[in-house]
C-alpha cells in the first residue's frame, strides 16, 4: 500500500476522452477493516495520478465500479479514505470484469482475486517479495556492520546474491509464462538491462558499458505500449534517460528527446503526453542554456505542425517565443546593438575591443538591480585588468532616460569601470533582440561576440567568469595541440 500526495487536488478526467471502444468494465471490491462508505478508483498517468470513478458501498458490502465501455489499460488505484493510501490494480486491455477482496490494513497478504489472472499474478509476486524482504533486510543490516572482505561479510554477501538470483528467476518465469499481461510488463520494466563484460582497462570497459547501456536502455520496456502511459514506470524511466543518463548539454538532451519521441510517434496519446511534458519542462528550466531544448522542441514538433492537438493561437505563442529565443542561445553570435552614452554619442556592442564582454541590462527603479549592483562593481574591479569589459545598458525610456545617469552614480557604476549606455527610445530594439522582459539580465560574450553564458545571477558572475575563462583557455590549448 502506498500513499497519494496530490490525488485530492486533481480533477476528474472526462470519460469521453479516456474510454476505449469495447464491452465494458465491472470491478467489485470488498474491504475488511474499512469503515468508509465511499471508495475511489484512480489511475496513473505519466508522473501523476487522477481520479476516474467513485463507488458507494452496496447493501451487500461490496463497492462496484461499472460502465458499458472499457477502461484504457494500465495500472489503476483503489484509493482509501481518509489518508489517500491506495491498492494497485492491474487493468489489461480486456478481462475487465473481476472481483477483489482484502483487508485494508494488510492489502497484499490478504488479497484474493477472482476473474483476473493478471491481478492474481501481480499479488502472488508481491507476496513473494514480502516474504523475502525481512530476511534480506536483516542480512543487509548485518553486512553494513562488518568489515568488507571479512569471512562473515563474504558469507552474507553470498546469501544476498543467492536471494537476488532467486528473485530474478521468479521474475523471468513470470515474464516467460505470462507474456502480454500487465503484470509481466510491469515486472519486466523494473529490470535494467545487464551489460556484458568488455575487455580492456577499467576506463575503456566502463566507456563501452555506458554506450551499450545507452543503446539497450529501453530493452525491457516498450514505451510505445499505450498501457505503459498509465503506469508508474514510463515517466520515471524516460525522465531518468533524458535528465540523468544523458550528458546534460542541450545538444545531447535534444538528441535524447528526439530518440524517445521517435519511439512513440505511432502512439498518439503517448506522443502528445511526452511533447507537452518536454516543452513545459524546458520552458521552466532554470539551467543556463537549456532554453535551447525548448527552442528545439518548439521548432521541430510544434511549429512544423506535428502538435495537432494545440490551438492555433497557442502554436503562434510557442513559435514566437522560440523565434525570440533562438538568436540569443548560447553559441550564437550576439545581435549587435548601437546605444548612446551620457553625451548622446553612439556606441556599438560589436566595436568593443575585449577578450570578454559582459552585457548588462539594468533599470534605475529595479529592486533586484539595486541588490545586484555591489556584485557587479566588485566583478568589474576584479576583472578589469583581465581582458573583461562591462557594457551596461540602462533600460529607462523616454523622459525617464536621465534617471539612468543618476542611477549610475548611486550604484557606483563609474565610467572607469563600466561602459555606460542608454537607449531611451529603444531604437536599437535591444528589448526584442535580447528578450529583456525583466532586469537585471547578464550575458557573457567572447571576442567574436559569441554568447558563452547568460541569465546569470550577479552574485554568481565572478565564479561563472572564472569557469568560462578556464574553459576557453583549455579549449585553446587543445586546439593548439592538434
Amino acid at each position: 500500500m502506498k500513499r497519494i500526495l496530490t490525488l485530492l487536488t486533481v480533477i476528474f478526467i472526462s470519460c469521453s476522452a479516456l474510454l476505449a471502444d469495447g464491452g465494458g468494465y465491472k470491478i467489485r471490491v470488498k474491504l475488511d477493516n474499512y469503515p468508509e462508505t465511499v471508495l475511489t478508483l484512480g489511475f496513473h498517468y505519466g508522473d501523476k495520478q487522477y481520479v476516474k470513478d467513485t463507488a458507494s458501498i452496496g447493501a451487500d458490502g461490496w463497492f462496484t465500479f461499472q460502465a458499458d465501455t472499457l477502461l484504457p489499460c494500465g495500472v489503476y488505484l483503489l484509493v482509501l479514505k481518509p489518508d489517500n493510501s491506495f491498492i494497485q490494480v492491474m487493468m489489461p486491455e480486456n478481462d475487465q470484469e473481476f472481483s477483489m477482496t482484502t483487508d485494508a490494513k494488510e492489502p497484499v497478504e490478504k488479497m484474493k482475486v477472482k476473474g483476473s489472472e493478471d491481478n492474481a499474478l501481480f499479488y502472488d509476486y508481491l507476496r513473494y517479495l514480502n516474504k523475502l524482504r525481512p530476511d534480506a533486510d536483516t542480512l543487509r543490516t548485518q553486512l553494513s556492520r562488518l568489515k568488507a572482505g571479512s569471512p562473515d561479510s563474504v558469507s552474507i554477501a553470498a546469501k544476498l546474491a543467492s536471494m537476488d538470483k532467486d528473485v530474478r528467476k521468479y521474475q523471468a518465469d513470470l515474464i516467460a509464462k505470462h507474456p502480454g499481461t500487465m503484470s509481466s510488463k510491469i515486472v519486466r520494466a523494473s529490470l535494467e538491462p545487464e551489460p556484458p563484460d568488455f575487455p580492456g582497462d577499467e576506463k575503456e570497459s566502463n566507456r563501452r558499458k555506458y554506450y551499450w547501456f545507452r543503446d539497450h536502455y529501453f530493452d525491457n520496456i516498450d514505451i510505445a505500449d499505450p498501457c505503459m502511459l498509465r503506469s508508474p514506470v514510463l515517466h520515471q524511466r524516460i525522465d531518468q534517460f533524458v535528465t540523468k543518463f544523458t550528458p546534460q548539454h542541450p545538444d545531447s538532451v535534444n538528441l535524447a528527446v528526439d530518440y524517445v519521441v521517435e519511439k512513440v510517434k505511432n502512439t498518439p496519446e503517448t506522443f502528445k503526453y511526452l511533447l507537452i511534458h518536454f516543452l513545459n519542462f524546458y520552458a521552466k528550466s532554470n539551467f543556463v542554456g537549456f532554453d535551447a531544448c525548448y527552442v528545439h522542441i518548439a521548432k521541430k514538433y510544434y511549429c512544423s505542425g506535428q502538435a495537432i492537438w494545440t490551438k492555433k493561437e497557442d502554436i503562434e505563442k510557442i513559435c514566437d517565443n522560440a523565434d525570440r529565443l533562438e538568436p540569443i542561445l548560447i553559441g550564437k553570435i550576439a545581435p549587435n546593438i548601437t546605444v548612446m552614452d551620457r553625451n548622446n554619442q553612439p556606441h556599438s556592442l560589436w566595436d568593443i575591443d575585449a577578450d570578454y564582454t559582459v552585457l548588462f541590462f539594468w533599470a534605475p527603479d529595479c529592486g533586484h538591480c539595486k541588490k545586484a549592483a555591489p556584485f557587479l562593481v566588485e566583478f568589474a574591479k576584479k576583472f578589469q585588468d583581465r581582458g573583461v569589459k562591462v557594457f551596461a545598458v540602462c533600460t529607462a525610456v523616454t523622459d525617464k532616460g536621465p534617471e539612468c545617469w543618476k542611477g549610475v552614480e548611486e550604484k557606483g557604476f563609474d565610467d572607469g569601470l563600466f561602459l555606460n549606455h542608454y537607449d531611451p527610445y529603444i531604437r536599437s530594439h535591444y528589448k526584442t533582440l535580447y528578450d529583456v522582459q525583466t532586469t537585471p539580465q547578464i550575458f557573457i560574450l567572447d571576442r567574436k561576440h559569441e554568447i558563452l553564458s547568460k541569465r546569470i545571477g550577479a552574485e554568481q558572475l565572478s565564479e561563472v567568469m572564472e569557469k568560462v575563462m578556464e574553459f576557453q583557455e583549455s579549449k585553446k590549448r587543445q586546439e593548439g595541440g592538434k
